[in-house]
This record gives structure tokens, sequence and C-alpha cells, in this order.
């Protein structure tokens, strides 16, 4: 098997075109000839409309019955996209017609092709439909090697498509076939064209597959000279998927038995792309097979660590710190602009791949993510200033101006909002406290419980709830005060933190309000019947429950971010950076 795949692989000279000569003219060639089929103009709008209408019904008495108006109807292209009554029952999926139809065709038939050169069976590998393309197939095997639209052949197609099943049935086919021929075929330029087509449409295990044969694919290159590793870099891979983790495996295993494999130069672009894109996996592999490139620079004279804080990309940092030492060269390394690592911690992140869903997240995670790279720099490189002048956090202050601002004025807006909310829940509850009637307190006709108890109970939760819609208060006050009344030090993790504390202070409040309310409604109401509490408080209870679950992950964000904080402050271990001055 090995022996046969590198004949294969070592005979790269002749195009697909070499099978069959026709297979790349605009229009094929038909036995019965040019002057039997019909033009636009010979068959009027009725008649090619009942061809069409039979093709798309897929009931074969009904197309059969065609033949009355012409004995080769199945050659009548009926639109200006040149569709036949096969092209229109393929694009259908009526395998059945499709099956009777092309008993009644000779080969050339299956070969007319429409305006933009997409045979039936070109359509079938568009579509997906794996049954009827094997009808087709067995009917005229030519059909495999005609291209289609833009130039394609048809297991192109179908990989551009996206449909893995059909393109892996026609690799198979393909496969089988060009065994069979046994000729001086080979198919370098299109082997690889599908080669590309598959890795970019994430067809893992057919390239997988086609890697395995076809050893020399790992330095092909495509029309922008990119090598499928550099590719694979660009993409975000995983070792939990097991396709991924094939693929790369395989590339690596055949760029080592391959003699002309990829050169430094490739290796170190493969290298770079798969830190700004986060591919952890391509860097493994890197690190197993050419250790040395751990210390490779860029064309910008950055390092790995460079491009990894660079791209915020987290897994990358992680990598490259736990191989030890190393981390302690690359913080000493300068790039073309004179920026360490904690410069390039201070800029804006470079086409951003994902959104977050405001800005004050956003400037929140820029801000952890300085303080994070700030721990592993010497202190020399915290005061080092670049080619502008500006030291690290200058360089911070600098890029993420624009964006505190709109941080800041978010938080602002959305305190404001909820600030008013909060005054009037504390207002509806001092009202409520005030108005509820204290009479015969010892009462035992209320619900469940005596009227003290229930006097008891209202008293607590209005009171929580009113002392937590103060302190959300207090909280959403602090952030929207003018800038001159603020701290010298506060910045937006800790305005952050201040809203959050607001919101979990303000909707606890709320928690606490309604068994005030429901308690409440009780002492004033208790001549009505207790099946009409129950009732109330069942429709009352379905807001409390549906909200945490519909907003879970809202909750527990601003729980962990609340708690995170505290024990920060508990320890001792907040690190505040210095205002951002408008």
């Amino acid at each position: 098997m090995a022996d046969a795949d590198d004949t294969l692989g070592s005979s790269f000279s002749v195009k697909f075109d070499d099978i069959f000569a026709y297979a790349d003219t605009e229009e094929v060639s038909i036995d019965v000839g040019e002057a039997q089929l019909p033009s636009l103009g010979e068959l009027d709008r009725k008649d090619k409309r009942e061809i069409y209408v039979a093709a798309a019904s897929g009931n074969w008495s009904e197309t059969s019955s065609c033949c009355r108006i012409h004995p080769y109807w199945w050659q009548i292209p009926m639109t200006d996209s040149r569709l036949t009554a096969l092209h229109i029952a393929v694009i259908m999926g009526k395998t059945s017609s499709v099956q009777k139809l092309i008993s009644c065709m000779n080969m050339q038939d299956l070969e007319i092709p429409m305006a933009d050169r997409n045979t039936p069976f070109c359509l079938a590998a568009i579509t997906g439909n794996i049954r009827i393309a094997e009808i087709l197939l067995n009917k005229n095997g030519r059909l495999l090697w005609i291209r289609g639209r833009k130039n394609m052949l048809p297991i192109q197609l179908a990989s551009s498509a996206g449909h893995l099943k059909i393109t892996e049935f026609l690799l198979q086919k393909a496969l089988e076939d060009l065994r069979d021929l046994q000729n001086n075929l080979t198919f370098e330029e299109e082997i690889g064209k599908l080669f590309f087509f598959t890795i970019t449409n994430n067809f893992y295990t057919v390239a997988s597959d086609l890697l395995d044969r076809y050893p020399k694919l790992v330095t092909e290159e495509n029309e922008e000279r990119s090598t499928p590793l550099e590719i694979l870099a660009q993409l975000s891979l995983s070792k939990e998927i097991t396709d991924h983790l094939k693929l790369v495996s395989s590339m690596f295993k055949r760029m080592e038995e391959v003699k002309e494999s990829l050169n430094s130069e490739q290796l170190s672009k493969a290298m770079f792309d798969a830190a700004k894109s986060g591919n952890v996996m391509i860097l493994e592999f890197l690190f197993e097979y050419h250790p040395y490139l751990l210390f490779e620079v860029s064309s910008e004279k950055r390092s790995l660590l460079h491009i990894a804080i660079l791209y915020r990309q987290e897994d990358i940092y992680r990598l490259i710190l736990s191989k030890g030492d190393a981390k302690n060269l690359m913080t000493q390394l300068v790039d073309f602009e004179g920026n360490n690592v904690l410069h390039l911690a201070g800029k804006l992140r470079p086409e951003p791949t994902f959104v977050l869903p405001t800005e004050h997240v956003l400037m929140r995670s820029e801000e952890l993510w300085f303080q994070k790279v700030e721990q592993i720099v010497p202190p020399a490189m915290k005061t080092m200033r670049n080619k502008g002048g500006l030291t690290p956090k200058e360089e911070f202050y600098r890029s993420h101006k624009e964006l505190h601002s709109k941080s800041v004025s978010g938080v602002r807006g959305s305190a404001n909002t909820l600030l008013v909310v909060a005054t009037l829940i504390i207002s509806l509850g001092i009202t409520g406290a005030i108005t509820v009637p204290i009479d015969d307190i010892d009462s035992t006709i209320t619900p469940m419980f005596r009227k003290k108890t229930w006097y008891t109970l209202f008293f607590v939760t209005i009171s929580i709830g009113t002392y937590l819609c103060a302190s959300s208060i207090l909280f959403y006050a602090s952030i929207i005060l003018p800038t001159r009344w603020k701290p010298e030090h506060e910045y937006v993790g800790l305005v952050q933190t201040k809203f959050e504390f607001g919101n979990m202070a303000l909707f606890s409040s709320l928690g606490f309000m309604f068994i005030a309310i429901a308690s409440g409604s009780i002492l004033i109401f208790d001549f009505l019947p207790n099946w009409i509490f129950y009732f109330i408080a069942g429709i009352g209870c379905i807001p409390l429950i549906v909200h945490p679950t519909l907003d879970y992950a809202l909750w527990t964000h601003s729980a962990t971010s609340v708690f995170t904080f505290c024990l920060a402050a508990l320890r001792q271990k907040a690190n505040m950076l210095s205002p951002i001055r408008s």
C-alpha cells in the first residue's frame, strides 16, 4: 500500500484534463447532434412549462407523457440557464424519476451542461444527494471528472457546499477510478485543491485520508502560497476533537517522512499564526518536533510571548510560562517600536475576534490582563519607555482613553436608571410600613400563621428590603457623582464592582419586598378566604423562579465578581491602576 501511494505521490506531471479531453470545453458534444436539439424558440412556453412541472413533480407517468411534445424532450433546455428535465429532477431530489429518466438516455445525455457548466451530476454533488449521484455514476463513470461551475470538479463542488458524506463518497470513487486506470495519470494540482477545500470546509476526516495516501500534500501551496499547516494554524483546533488531533498529528508525521519538507520560514509563520489565533495544539506539536522555534522572533522583532500578550491569547500565554525560564529571556526583548511585553499588554487588541456585551466589561478585562502581565516583568521594564516616549502605564492610558470614557458613561447611564427604580421601591416600602393597621394581633384566623407572626415577618422583611434598597442607592449614587468628587485612584474595575454590588442589593431587596407585600396583604385583607392568598402567592412566585432561571449566567457572574472583590480586599491584594484622566 505504501509503495502504491509513493508511486502516485511521486508521479505528479499530468492533470485531470488528460483523462477526458472534452471535460474542459464549454459545450459537450452529443451523439444526436446539435441539429436535433430544438432551440428555445422552437417550443412555446406552454410545452416547456409542462415538461418543467412534470420533471419537478416526480410523477413518472406524467413525465413520460412528454414524449408527445418531442422525441428527445429530455434534451430540451427550458430556461436561459439551460435547465433540462434531468437537471430539474436532480435539483428536486426525485430519485425514482431520475432512475427511470436516465434509462431513456444515452451516456452523452447525462453530460449536458447548464449555462454555468454544471452537469446533473454536479448538481447532485452540490445538493449532497448520494443516492442520485450513485445512479448517475453507474450510468456514466466519466461524470466524476467533468468540471462544473467555476471549473471545479464535482468532488470540489461537494466540498465547497459543505456536504461531508458525499465528499467522502466521491473521494472513494475517484481513488478507485484512478487505481483502475493504471496509466500516466497524476493529479498534483487537483488533489491539492481538494485537500485545501477539505481543510477550509472543516472536513478533517477526508483531509486525513488524503494526507495518508499522498504525504507530499504537506508541502503543497494554495493560490495565496500558504501551506496546509499555515492554514490550520489560523483555525481554532482542539485536542478534544478527534478529527482535529488526527489530522494535525498525521501532518507532522508526514512532514518528517517527506524529504523536501517545510522550511524554517514557513514553520515560523505557522507558529506565529497559531499564537494569534490561540491554536495551542499546533504550537504543542511544533515545539515537540521543532523545539528551537520557541525562541524565534517575527519580522517585527516580536517573540511568541509578545504575540500572545498583544492578541490576548491566555492559553498561549500559559503554555509559554510552562516552558520554565524561557519567559525570562522573552520579557527582555523589545519589538521594532521599542515596546516590551508590558507595552503590548497596554495596547488595545488588534482586530478582536469576539464581541463583549458592554464597553465596561471589555475595559475591565483589559485592566485585569495588564495587571496579570505586570506580575511577570522585572521592575525596570515597568518604567521603560518605548520609541514614542511612553511607559507601559502611559501607553495603557493613551490606548484605552476612548474605551474608558465609553465604559464609564455606560455604567453611569445604567446606574442612573436603576437609581430611579431603587428610589421608587424604597418610597413604596416606607409608605407600606406606616400604613398597615395594627389591631387584634393575637388573632389566629390568618392563613398558616398567627397574625402576630405575620406582623413580625412583615416588619423584618420590609426593614431588610428598605435597608438593601438604600444601600443600592448609595452604590449607584457613588457611580454617578461628578468626577471631581471621586477618589483619585478610582478606575473602571472599581466602578463595575460598585455597580454589581448595587445590582445585588437592589434585586435582593425586591425578594424581601415581595414577602413584605404578601404578609402585609394578609394583615389588611384578613377577612378574605385563604385560597385567594394561596392563589396570589403562587402567581407571584412565577417571576421569582423564571427570572433567576433565565438569567442564571448573569447572577453567577455578578455573585462571582462580588465575591472576588471581597476576597481580594480581605487579603489586601487589590492592585488599583491610576485613573485615566479625561
